[in-house]
């Protein structure tokens, strides 16, 4: 995922130690030694703000308000629409959490990078000085197993941006606790998480087959190593769950780190009988822009022996590359003898983009191939819009 913006309703980041009011120097702040439960617990007005700030896990982008896609000034006296990161974003040293209090309960968190402007014009923010990463965690995954469906992403959004193993753990732990959303929302951040995959792992072998577990596909898929893709390339493999394994071989697809992913994917082809399995495969080859790819997809649409995926070998090769799928299925045209093989090639032409269709229907038109290829081939040519198609084809008769 080169770019990632949270659109989050509850939020809070990672602790520490923490403190620092210089990167809020326009804001009102007044210092406050309580701990964060304490706070919340003697604080029962409506309308007020509190902040605290804890070291960022590694690696993590500043993060700040977004409107419109555009990152914005955090105005606390306003809706915001949307909170997160990008991969412009610069590194972050600490996250600072923005807390709205309403009549004593927490309906937002708002966490910020050291780069992100805030303000709340007219309003005072206590800043509690001492809060730890410890009791941060405490504190959030509370927060996250008494919110409603919506908040709770935002939490765990949170958790998984605090820095060292507590966090993961407390992901892990989260991800096991529900098999629903809060659970792949869970599944989803560790997979963010430089540290995350001995977690995925685990997940992989304790979770029930379901939705839940076939989140983990697209959480390593996200970890960008290459212990991650081999666990993705078993999983495409040997899965017990077969919906399991195909949503794998996709993921594997829209990983930079695959080497020979072509060859794989045929190899996996080759190895089993279900259909799903194979098709899946021939979508995933379809979304490599390499040349292997291509080459795999024509090989198959010459030599596999399932027709359905032949035909959808020669489609997407269609898709992705004209000029090569073209003589491909005038291939099918002069040598196949089975008639739903030589419709889907005429279709496959009529597919192609430009003029390379029409004269591709031409060439069959008037060429030596069985009327029944000839008569498609006119149908669609008689379904464009060109008026130079329709010129040619009335010269036809």
């Amino acid at each position: 995922m080169k770019t990632l913006l949270a659109t989050l309703g509850l939020l809070t980041l990672s602790a520490s130690q923490g403190a620092s009011q210089p990167f809020f120097n326009n804001l009102n702040i007044q210092s406050s030694e309580l701990s964060l439960v304490e706070y919340v617990d003697q604080n029962k007005r409506s309308d007020q703000w509190f902040a605290y700030s804890i070291p960022a896990a590694e690696e993590t982008r500043s993060m700040c308000c977004y409107q419109h896609g555009e990152e914005s000034v955090c105005d606390l006296k306003k809706s915001q629409y949307g909170y997160g990161s990008s991969s412009d974003s610069p590194l972050t040293d600490q996250v600072h959490f923005f807390v709205h209090l309403n009549n004593g309960q927490v309906d937002q968190v708002m966490p910020v990078g050291d780069h992100c402007a805030v303000k709340a014009d007219g309003m005072e923010i206590a800043w509690l000085e001492h809060v730890t990463t410890t009791q941060s965690l405490q504190w959030l995954t509370t927060q996250v197993k008494s919110a409603a469906q919506e908040q709770a992403s935002g939490g765990l959004y949170a958790i998984s941006l605090h820095p060292g193993q507590a966090a993961t753990s407390a992901l892990f732990a989260l991800a096991t606790e529900q098999q629903d959303d809060y659970s792949e929302q869970a599944v989803f951040w560790l997979g963010q998480r430089q540290d995350g995959f001995a977690s995925l792992q685990k997940l992989l072998q304790e979770l029930p087959v379901g939705e839940v577990r076939r989140h983990i596909n697209f959480a390593l898929s996200q970890q960008h190593s290459t212990t991650a893709v081999d666990l993705l390339k078993e999983v495409a493999q040997h899965d017990q769950d077969q919906q399991q394994q195909a949503d794998a071989i996709f993921w594997l697809s829209q990983t930079d780190d695959v080497v020979d992913l072509p060859a794989f994917l045929i190899d996996l082809m080759s190895h089993t009988e279900h259909l799903e399995i194979k098709e899946k495969a021939v979508f995933s080859l379809s979304q490599i822009n390499t040349e292997a790819a291509k080459e795999a997809l024509a090989g198959l649409v010459k030599d596999h022996l399932d027709e359905e995926v032949r035909e959808q070998a020669l489609f997407w090769l269609a898709q992705n590359s004209p000029d090569r799928a073209r003589p491909v299925a005038m291939n099918v045209l002069r040598t196949s003898v089975d008639a739903s093989q030589q419709e889907h090639a005429v279709f496959v032409l009529s597919q192609l983009p430009g003029k390379q269709s029409s004269e591709a229907l031409f060439t069959v038109v008037e060429g030596a191939y069985p009327r029944s290829v000839k008569k498609q081939a006119l149908f669609w040519l008689s379904q464009s819009g060109d008026d130079a198609v329709i010129s040619r084809l009335e010269q036809l008769f």
